[in-house]
């Protein structure tokens, strides 16, 4: 039996949870949406788009609406998935909704117009509705005749009208950006909308609270503490003041990895708990660590600070962070090993938001529990240990030691 997991499916990118923190509005909205076509099947084709970047909860969402589709109609209105990362031609796509709908498809020989015919007829005769989700929709655009293959999805209402047939299918669009939706011509623009769901960047703290949700349904008790879900939400969320909106920041699905890698570490070393190193080597093999090129490039003074933030870190390996007072200490005693004059308090204050804003370090203000209000510090994507041995070279290297 795991030390670590009780249920390990619960941070996995498919796993849908009960609840969705911080997108219960945006799921309002697509009921609000798809609610007439719900309440009776084929009286209308339905289309919004949900935007947003990597991570944002788009994906998730639709597929817990999908979930609701088919509850509330009693299975009357199904939901299908389809991924055009995977799926890039009209063809494919067309081929991947007939499979989803349990539609014999006949593996080749047919043109897309004559797979997209015998899809009509045959949900047509089979009294079929749907929800239709296209995740990654960028991606069919991007392809060979894209915009087009896009566009007779979009205007399938008219397909529908010359039937004098059920408007039989809905239509969510899933993607990064409304760039794709430039590419259509004019009147599958028009077809298509202004229906459009955006979902911002989770900030810090929302991307703690999704955290503790699947760690609380992955992890056993004291598999884990909240300071470690901190220190992730820390590297992966934005700041709720609207710092930090670089393209990587607020992506869920990057926190939830991190978190999984890093019980994985903590699992294959049979520790009975994730700790702050098992984080920092899971964000490094994610490829996000901190680059020694440009470390070299801080001043004398910014290095022997960090190592001093390094050192303050090693001293206490069961927490991810120390406080800025604890760091200057360090600070201090370094200066005084190098025979270095210390900087002043605030010289070193602007030390820390540069590397704050180089990803060096992770910075959040003290909560309860401390007196006075301080500042907390956090390596999150280096191992300490490497970092303290590349800092010590780099500085003596500079003094010529």
């Amino acid at each position: 039996m795991s030390r670590i997991f009780k249920n390990e499916a619960a941070l996995t990118p498919e796993y849908i949870p009960d609840r969705l923190p911080y997108r219960e509005e945006k799921l309002r909205l697509l009921k609000t949406y798809f609610g007439g076509f719900l309440e009776r099947p084929g009286s209308m084709y339905p289309k919004v788009i949900l935007i947003g970047r990597p991570g944002s909860g788009k994906t998730v969402t639709s597929r817990k609406f999908g979930e609701y589709v088919v509850k509330a109609t009693n299975g009357r209105v199904k939901y299908v998935h389809v991924s055009c990362f995977l799926n890039r031609t009209l063809n494919s796509v067309l081929r991947d909704i007939g499979v989803q709908l349990n539609i014999p498809i006949p593996k080749r020989g047919f043109s897309t117009e004559e797979l997209l015919k015998m899809i009509l007829e045959m949900v047509r005769d089979k009294d079929l509705y749907a929800v239709i989700a296209l995740d990654d929709v960028f991606h069919l655009v991007n392809s060979n005749n894209g915009p087009m293959a896009l566009g007779t999805l979009i205007r399938l209402g008219e397909e529908y009208q010359s039937r004098n047939d059920s408007y039989r299918f809905g239509l969510i669009l899933i993607s990064q950006d409304l760039v794709f939706k430039e590419q259509l011509d004019r009147s599958s623009q028009s077809s298509l909308g202004n229906n459009i769901i955006t979902f911002e960047p989770y900030t810090k703290d929302q991307i703690f609270d999704i955290l503790l949700d699947r760690a609380r349904e992955a992890f056993v008790d004291n598999a884990y503490d909240e300071e470690i879900l901190k220190m992730i939400a820390d590297v992966a969320g934005v700041d709720s003041e609207g710092g930090n909106k670089d393209e990587y920041r607020g992506d869920a699905r990057y926190a939830i990895d991190i978190l999984w890698r890093a019980a994985k570490l903590a699992e294959m070393r049979n520790a009975d708990r994730i700790m702050p190193e098992h984080v920092r080597e899971a964000i490094k093999s994610t490829l996000r660590g901190i680059r020694y090129d440009e470390l070299r490039m801080l001043p004398l003074h910014e290095k022997i600070f960090l190592l001093a933030i390094v050192r303050s870190l090693r001293r206490n390996p069961n927490s991810p962070y120390v406080l800025f007072g604890q760091a200057e200490n360090e600070y201090q005693m370094l200066c005084e090993q190098y025979k270095q004059e210390p900087r002043k308090h605030t010289q070193l204050w602007q030390y820390l938001m540069d590397m704050n804003s180089k990803g060096f370090v992770e910075i959040r203000p003290s909560g309860r529990g401390m007196r006075g209000r301080s500042t907390l510090i956090s390596i999150p994507s280096e191992p300490l240990a490497t970092l303290d041995d590349e800092l010590t070279k780099i500085i003596e290297g500079d003094l010529g030691l």
